[in-house]
């Protein structure tokens, strides 16, 4: 559609030129090119900041006033353009004022327990938005009674459209009926989040849509105020509640299962006496790295590592025939001793480690096997990741 009005627009432009061209005075070579290069003048504009200039009608004042011949042809074509730098210029901020005026959208239910926030949020953008657009919760606060009445709700979510991102401010009417959504282009600007493991809008509200009545059952709380950033975040140590929520229910969190990655809600009464963390999409708590166990971490990261090991360890690199005892080396079977044989199949490869925190320097050896006969890398303990592998 934008398409077919741009062509439309353009042929009017050419027409209205050539409509000019037949109300000349005189005969003038080229005529018509020079009246749409005086079109092209008069709508040629220069951008400074948020501002836009008609350039090219102000050089026309200051150059081109004088003119002998089809004086009147020419003025017009020029002022042509002014109208069209004009409407360029005022109907996308028309079009952006009008899209950015509050909307409304009935609450389909406003009892959260018996409603669902996933599907009121996929109704709002099924009619303001494009549902084919993954969206991010940037912030979300909600208060809900003892009962589930969604007494409140601030949210603010960013959609990644095709020509740039779009905000959306989302609120609650006086009455609690409708949402009151209000709209924001943003260009590519946004918001800027130190990581890029982001956490998809539709799956946190189904996280939140976990939360069920029984959950929230402290006595003596009429309302519960739910606060999150939408995003997974690492959740410390702590002394307050904090409850796992999933889709088998509610479990208290133990200290021993801190820290961790979780999408955390905060959820309080009115003056916070009452204070709970729910943690949705918890990662099982990763194992620290230490000498017995960055082997087999590292092995998991790198395919170098893992080929190297699988070469340089386990029974192949050993044959045991009528009592005697083989190992292979450089694709050749190599006789040795009894306690050769079984110590090197259970004690090698052998490990060197240097600390230089936060990394360990690897150094592994095994003097059986394929050449290379030596390993090295080098592993990162606070990003959990290898860094450099070479071979020797």
């Amino acid at each position: 559609m934008n398409n077919f009005i741009g062509v439309f627009f353009y042929l009017l432009i050419l027409a209205i030129t050539l409509l000019i061209y037949r109300k000349s005075d005189e005969f003038e070579p080229y005529l018509v090119w020079k009246l749409i290069g005086y079109t092209i003048l008069g709508g040629f504009s220069f951008q400074f900041n948020e501002w836009k200039l008609p350039l090219g009608f102000f050089i026309y004042l200051l150059f081109f006033t004088n003119m002998k011949v089809n004086e009147k042809a020419k003025k017009r074509a020029v002022y042509l353009g002014l109208v069209i730098f004009l409407v360029s210029t005022i109907v996308p901020w028309i079009q952006n004022y009008i899209y950015e005026q509050p909307k409304e959208v009935a609450v389909q239910n406003t009892n959260f327990y018996d409603g669902s926030l996933a599907k009121e949020w996929e109704n709002i953008h099924s009619k303001l938005g494009d549902r084919g657009y993954p969206v991010k919760v940037l912030d979300f606060d909600m208060a809900i009674s003892d009962e589930g009445e969604i007494e409140d709700l601030d949210m603010y979510i960013e959609e990644n459209a095709t020509l740039g991102k779009v905000h959306y401010h989302i609120t609650l009417s006086n009455e609690d009926k409708e949402f009151i959504v209000e709209r924001r282009k943003v260009g590519t600007e946004g918001f800027h989040f130190a990581s890029e493991t982001l956490t998809e809008g539709e799956f946190f509200f189904k996280q939140i849509d976990l939360i069920r009545k029984p959950m929230l059952n402290e006595e003596g709380v009429d309302t519960y105020y739910l606060s999150a950033s939408g995003q997974r975040t690492n959740y410390p140590q702590t002394d307050d509640d904090s409850y796992r929520i999933d889709t088998a229910g509610k479990r208290k969190v133990k200290k021993s299962e801190l820290p961790t990655d979780a999408i955390v809600v905060d959820i309080c009464d009115g003056n916070c006496d009452f204070r709970a963390y729910f943690l949705f999409d918890v990662l099982e708590r990763m194992p620290p790295i230490t000498e017995d166990n960055v082997l087999d971490i590292a092995q998991q990261q790198s395919s170098d590592i893992r080929s190297w090991l699988i070469s340089h360890t386990g029974d192949g690199l050993g044959l045991e025939k009528d009592g005697e005892y083989f190992l292979t080396k450089d694709g050749k079977k190599e006789k040795v001793s009894k306690e050769t044989y079984f110590k090197v199949l259970t004690e090698t490869p052998k490990i060197t480690i240097n600390h230089n925190e936060p990394l360990l320097e690897v150094t592994v050896k095994n003097p059986y096997g394929e050449e290379p006969h030596q390993m090295e890398f080098t592993f990162n303990k606070e990003w959990r990741e290898v860094n450099w592998v070479r071979f020797q």
